[in-house]
């Protein structure tokens, strides 16, 4: 019942109690109880129930993890006007932004979902109180008309970088788009020489035969490989804020593969935790894109130890031709990175490794943090001897002439992108 019907017998209960003393008042007391009650079921009755109402939700079929996605919620009943309260059955992990609506029918309400995990999950149902025609009794539906949606990495930030790319404003994403002249080795086109032109870039036929100074412009190789290595181990199971570290290098990964095809380049990946559990050859063309998705989509943080000495001696074997090597991984200590620089070290002989990490925001905090008890200091201690560690794996693999990327959430993606045109244009692949 509505708070009108329950003030309304709220009202027959008083008259019921003061006709204790006088037979006639408690009648018409218990009358009014009852009449109340059948007026209760009556209009509960004739609010709009599963046969006329009607919830379909508007999304997308992929929504991207970590950020959020819209959700619309249409609500329609052959009864217009009638007021109703809208609860929306919504996963808790899916962190939506409402879940609960006053609203006159028919409604349409908007809503958000930002996503910590990938995988299917599924929208609804929705139920709908119907408050009836006279206001004092209501009718409670469940309607099952639910959305099963897949949680995909953040496909959202190519959707971004699209947008600026055509507006010529990758810069609001902190990535650098300045393009340097006579640097990598296929030819793009010959045009009139500048001043500041290095002699190299001089086309000496080509001044010849127009009489005036020509130069080539040169541009990076297309079609060369780019190897996305993922590191599913139990250390990228850590949380990095909400999403775990191997979400946040999927979420890189995607875009900088995204980047890469987009180049004209030749993108692939392998997945390996204590053993190599995926593959993807290295190809060109938008339909990459798709595959390297699916092939990340089953990827879940595991529970053992990456085995960098079994999966990268794998690669060796099976990627033959020079390759960018983007080694997706994490490291908590000098021990446990000894492989991964050794193998790296080893790599170097015929690619180019990049090794990416994704540091803990957390970590950061509790090493900086102003220790106000013993086990703050502890705490603090024990976040800076890991952050320290770590420094020193990643000291020694640039020591050794590994390329490498320490970056949060934040920053992760256009660091990484940067350093892959970076790369491109100083021709190291």
């Amino acid at each position: 019942m509505t708070s009108r019907g329950a003030g309304l017998l709220v009202v027959a209960v008083a008259v019921i109690a003061a006709g204790a003393a006088a037979m006639a008042v408690f009648v018409v007391g218990l009358v009014l109880f009852v009449a109340v009650l059948l007026g209760i079921a009556v209009d509960s009755r004739r609010a709009p129930g599963k046969a006329v109402l009607r919830v379909e939700r508007e999304c997308n079929d992929l929504l991207s993890v970590g950020v959020a996605n819209r959700v619309t919620l249409a609500i329609t009943a052959r009864a217009a006007g009638a007021s109703a309260i809208v609860s929306e059955r919504t996963p808790a992990r899916l962190h939506p932004s409402r879940t609960r609506w006053n609203v006159q029918l028919p409604a349409r309400l908007e809503y958000t979902v930002t996503p910590v995990a990938r995988g299917d999950v599924v929208l609804g149902p929705a139920v709908v109180r119907v408050t009836g025609p006279w206001g004092i009794g209501w009718r409670q539906t469940t309607v099952a008309a639910t959305r099963p949606v897949r949680v995909d990495p953040n496909l959202a930030a190519i959707d971004v970088y699209e947008a600026l790319a055509r507006r010529g404003q990758l810069a609001e994403l902190g990535l650098r788009t300045m393009r340097l002249r006579t640097e990598g080795s296929e030819f793009d086109r010959v045009r009139e020489a500048f001043p500041d032109d290095p002699l190299r870039a001089i086309n000496w036929r080509a001044t010849a035969r127009t009489g005036r100074l020509m130069a080539t412009d040169l541009i990076p190789e297309r079609a060369q490989p780019l190897v996305i290595c993922l590191d599913h181990g139990r250390l990228m199971g850590i949380g990095a804020g909400e999403l775990t570290k191997l979400d946040h290098a999927i979420n890189a990964a995607l875009l900088l593969v995204h980047v890469a095809l987009r180049a004209g380049d030749r993108a692939g990946m392998l997945a390996f935790s204590d053993t190599v559990t995926g593959t993807l050859p290295p190809r060109a063309g938008t339909a990459q894109l798709r595959r390297f998705l699916d092939a990340t989509r089953p990827i879940q943080p595991g529970e053992t130890e990456a085995d960098y000495d079994d999966a990268l001696a794998y690669f060796s074997r099976w990627q033959t031709r020079r390759s960018l090597v983007v080694i997706f991984t994490d490291v908590l200590d000098l021990d446990q990175g000894k492989a991964l620089i050794r193998q790296c070290v080893r790599l170097r002989r015929r690619h180019l490794p990049l090794v990416v990490t994704v540091r803990d925001p957390a970590l950061d905090d509790a090493a900086n943090a102003v220790p106000r008890s013993g086990d703050d200091a502890y705490a603090r201690a024990v976040a800076g001897g890991l952050i320290a560690d770590r420094d020193d794996t990643l000291r020694m693999l640039r020591s050794s002439g590994v390329e490498t990327i320490d970056a949060d959430a934040r920053t992760l993606s256009p660091r990484l992108v940067n350093r892959y045109l970076d790369l491109k244009r100083r021709a190291r692949l």
